[in-house]
């Protein structure tokens, strides 16, 4: 049997296209260091089809503000960049629409994020909650943060509005930036979504207790900044295995500081 050249070259054609399929298998699909897409600049991040806009359940203003630095973590790459917020006494709000919507049945991504509570803890309405939240298409949010009640000096997991609570053991500190990570499970019914505290970059991941199985997302078609307390927000990922979200800080980011000074301060511990 003869085969032309456009068939082999169909064939190389195609098994690189597979391969890089697979490669995707593992990848970083969305990304938000804020250092160009904040307020609303299109082209910044990756992994979006839309500029950040005020959103979230009975946000009523989105009055946040750009920093030039990132927050510190710890041997973690970021990018330059940061966003805070004031304590308020309303909810605000803002959200931004995925290029490529999470929440098929049996599929796995993680989530990290960066919060550092400013001001004085618990002000604002609500007692001054913080946080990010993964808005679903079934009427609810996951919210993963400082929580407006409950045990609200501690990081959660919880539905948006405080159902379902999960404390971990790390307490919100003022001043003190903390790495968020959540292992979400997308299933047939309720999701299961577990909560990792300052894990270290390049380690494996560790094993949590705290896992929240009682909310079915559906389709998740976007993320949200939501708070009405004093915080400051950096480095969003989303990936599909643990170590897309925690990259490790190479020589290359070294050389180009973004205000940020790493040192050996203490975290809380891995949960």
């Amino acid at each position: 049997m003869k085969f032309s050249s456009r068939f082999f070259s169909w064939l190389l054609a195609a098994g690189v296209f597979v391969a890089l399929g697979q490669l995707a298998l593992a990848s970083q699909v969305v990304y938000d260091g804020f250092r160009r897409s904040f307020p609303t600049y299109a082209g910044g991040g990756s992994g979006f089809s839309a500029p950040w806009t005020q959103g979230g359940y009975n946000a009523f203003s989105s009055d946040y503000t750009f920093e030039p630095r990132s927050l510190c973590y710890p041997a973690l790459q970021r990018s330059g960049g940061s966003v805070s917020g004031d304590a308020f006494s309303e909810i605000n709000g803002i959200i931004r629409q995925l290029e490529q919507p999470l929440g098929a049945d049996n599929s796995t991504v993680y989530i990290s994020v960066l919060l550092e509570p400013r001001g004085t803890l618990n002000n604002g309405v609500y007692d001054g909650f913080f946080g990010v939240t993964l808005n679903g298409s079934l009427g609810n949010d996951l919210f993963i943060g400082k929580p407006g009640g409950g045990e609200i000096g501690k990081y959660v997991l919880e539905t948006r509005g405080g159902y379902g609570q999960v404390p971990s053991s790390l307490s919100a500190v003022v001043g003190r930036t903390e790495l968020l990570v959540v292992k979400a499970q997308f299933l047939p019914g309720a999701d299961q979504f577990t909560l990792y505290t300052n894990p270290k970059p390049g380690h494996a991941e560790p094993v949590s207790s705290v896992v929240k199985a009682d909310l079915d997302l559906g389709t998740v078609s976007a993320i949200g900044i939501y708070s009405s307390g004093a915080f400051a927000v950096d480095e969003i990922r989303i990936g599909t295995t643990f170590a897309d979200v925690v990259p490790v800080m190479t020589d290359i980011d070294r050389d180009h500081p973004d205000g940020c000074q790493d040192n050996d301060k203490s975290h809380g511990e891995d949960h």
